[in-house]
């Protein structure tokens, strides 16, 4: 399966629990926002490829892909012969100025092998209900993914199917909306604070709650800069490392809490690396 790192790190957790490969191919890091370079991707793949994963909009890195990157991967598909699986998870926590399209809306020449997924579980943190959507637009593909679930005899709890058509309602929409202006707060905040300490540097959030933050300006050693977050500043992180390849400089932080626990946890990194500054 090809994924395009750095990405959110369970997807080769369970791609290799399944006794699959791994085919990564690396995000390109333009002046701190990811590309997808086609052209070196096109030359690693062998023809042994199947399966391409798409998590959009980007975890760790926040990026909303516009139309030319998405369309630049259907037509990567097309030549060869992939299916896409788009995780569209984040999709509903997008800032201003930025807008998600759907990988089905893109390229309907490609409808016959997209597997795109949502659900509620990180806009509204409801993950612990084990419920989502698996938007299938063709009939053939839509009926091979449901004999499998039958197969393993999966299906929707009736809780989570409730709690999926609240978050879906014109209530829970309101409440999004005044979620996304205080997250972009609480995104302003961490930022500035990351921009105050030398040779640490943060990707702008066009979407998600979770800061990717760069250390390697710091000239530390990935232990050195963890041990100072974890031990120092006492805050608990995602490492990069695990996201795959181009992240091991990396940190990820969840900004998806009180304003007061983030404007403390800025406190505690000032101080950490006060000798720095």
């Amino acid at each position: 399966m090809v994924l395009f790192s750095p990405v959110y790190h369970a997807f080769a957790r369970v791609i290799r629990a399944g006794k699959r490969e791994v085919v990564e191919c690396p995000l390109v890091n333009n002046q701190g926002r990811y590309e997808m370079d086609f052209d070196a991707y096109d030359a690693q793949m062998t023809g042994n490829e199947r399966v391409v994963i798409l998590c959009s909009p980007h975890n760790p890195g926040g990026q909303v892909w516009r139309r030319d990157e998405l369309q630049g991967l259907a037509d990567f598909c097309k030549r060869h012969d992939l299916l896409l699986i788009s995780d569209e998870i984040h999709h509903d926590l997008v800032y201003p100025g930025h807008k998600h399209i759907a990988m089905p809306l893109v390229d309907p020449s490609i409808n016959d092998r997209i597997i795109m997924l949502t659900a509620p579980s990180k806009t509204f943190n409801v993950a612990g209900l084990h419920t989502g959507n698996v938007i299938i637009p063709d009939d053939a593909l839509r009926a091979k993914f449901a004999d499998r679930m039958a197969a393993l005899a999966v299906a929707a709890n009736s809780i989570g199917q409730f709690v999926a058509q609240a978050c879906y309602s014109p209530e829970g929409a309101k409440w999004v909306d005044a979620q996304i202006a205080y997250l972009e707060e609480n995104r302003k905040i961490f930022d500035a604070a990351i921009a105050e300490i030398p040779g640490l540097s943060s990707m702008h959030l066009e979407s998600t709650f979770l800061a990717w933050v760069d250390f390697s300006g710091t000239g530390m050693t990935r232990d050195e800069f963890i041990a100072r977050v974890e031990k120092t500043a006492k805050i608990a992180v995602n490492y990069g490392a695990s996201f795959g390849s181009g992240g091991e400089n990396y940190l990820r932080f969840n900004l998806g809490t009180q304003r007061a626990r983030v404007e403390d946890a800025c406190d505690r990194l000032r101080d950490a690396f006060s000798d720095l500054q």
